[in-house]
């Protein structure tokens, strides 16, 4: 049974993603995210399965629109398994309602896009009609460092050139704060930042339109001086040197994790270590909250070499997830939109 998780509001969805979900991801199936999905103009909808008393899954598909008016439905980083309903075969059980109910109910979508939090999925997923395309949406790694022993410890656990980078930070006149709320100065400096930083890179652009950083702002409640651990919130540190303006960084904050989301910095100022002193600082402050773990984001050799190189230098845990797996609603259509998808 796939029942609307309307009625239950937003303390009761986020009650079961923060009692179920793995301590990675958690945040982009809160309440909160899918609010600020809607702000985007996308349509949301939220979903149990299973017994209403009992679910054994939630899910929150998100549309997105294709062209010639088709779309498709996205579930990022889910759908959420309750801890009863852990195993391969029971998870396959879950992804099978789901289908026969997608087919029935959402025709008017090529495929439906499930983003599991699991390492593996039952070998036999392929037999029952799910595809699992080659490229993915989400990182299918990432790296978090534990925050559950001292800030000693926790500083002593990275790789030497970063202890040194943080003390050098210091000794450049690095600071850091964070802001109630953003003003259109600090938008245009943050937008300014990542104009740089996408020239540092080659010209190559990582970053979603200045829209997305207005609607995530507007959609997310900054974080509060209580932290309230079924809330989904937003850490907007900011990263000077001397006084001037340096770097920014965007970190979300649910349940035991807060998660690295998007960072920009100017070349002019990256020899005073202010990206590495940003991470070192909201890790501080999740630690002070509560939390068990900072998630610095996605890491691949293959694609982001020196990122990954760089986030390695904290030495975190890494964890790994199956990637995609898709439900063909138009079987054709489908495959002709993956042959799209490669080329591209």
């Amino acid at each position: 049974m796939i029942s609307d998780a309307t009625a239950q509001g937003r303390a009761g969805w986020n009650l079961f993603v923060r009692e179920h979900y793995p301590p990675i991801g958690a945040f982009m199936q809160t309440w909160e995210w899918g609010e600020f999905q809607k702000a985007l103009g996308r349509k949301v909808e939220r979903f149990f399965v299973g017994p209403s008393r009992k679910p054994d899954a939630s899910f929150m598909l998100v549309h997105y629109a294709l062209p010639m008016g088709y779309s498709y439905g996205y579930i990022p980083r889910g759908p959420v398994m309750a801890r009863h309903a852990a195993g391969e075969e029971v998870s396959l059980g879950v992804f099978e309602s789901i289908k026969q109910w997608a087919q029935k109910h959402l025709p008017h979508l090529l495929f439906l896009r499930l983003e599991p939090p699991l390492e593996a999925i039952a070998p036999e997923a392929a037999k029952r009609g799910f595809s699992t395309p080659e490229y993915y949406v989400q990182p299918r790694y990432n790296l978090a460092v534990s925050l559950s022993v001292t800030e000693e410890e926790i500083l002593s656990g990275f790789h030497p050139s970063t202890r040194s980078n943080i003390r050098r930070a210091q000794n450049r006149g690095v600071t850091v704060k964070t802001k109630p709320k953003m003003a259109e100065a600090d938008y245009q400096q943050f937008f300014s930042m990542t104009q740089d930083t996408i020239k540092r890179n080659s010209g190559t652009n990582a970053y979603p339109d200045p829209l997305y950083f207005r609607a995530l702002v507007n959609s997310i409640p900054v974080l509060a001086e209580k932290y309230d651990s079924e809330k989904l919130s937003l850490g907007i540190f900011y990263g000077y040197q001397n006084g001037e303006p340096a770097a920014l960084h965007f970190v979300l904050f649910f349940g035991d994790t807060a998660t690295y989301l998007y960072g920009a910095s100017y070349t002019s100022r990256l020899s005073s270590k202010v990206t590495t002193y940003l991470h070192w600082a909201a890790m501080q402050e999740a630690k002070k909250r509560g939390l068990k773990f900072y998630d610095l984001g996605g890491i691949d050799e293959q694609r982001w070499p020196t990122l990954t190189n760089f986030k390695r230098q904290f030495r975190g845990r890494e964890f790994s997830y199956v990637g995609n797996v898709d439900i063909p609603i138009r079987p054709a259509l489908y495959k002709s939109y993956n042959v799209f998808k490669k080329f591209r």
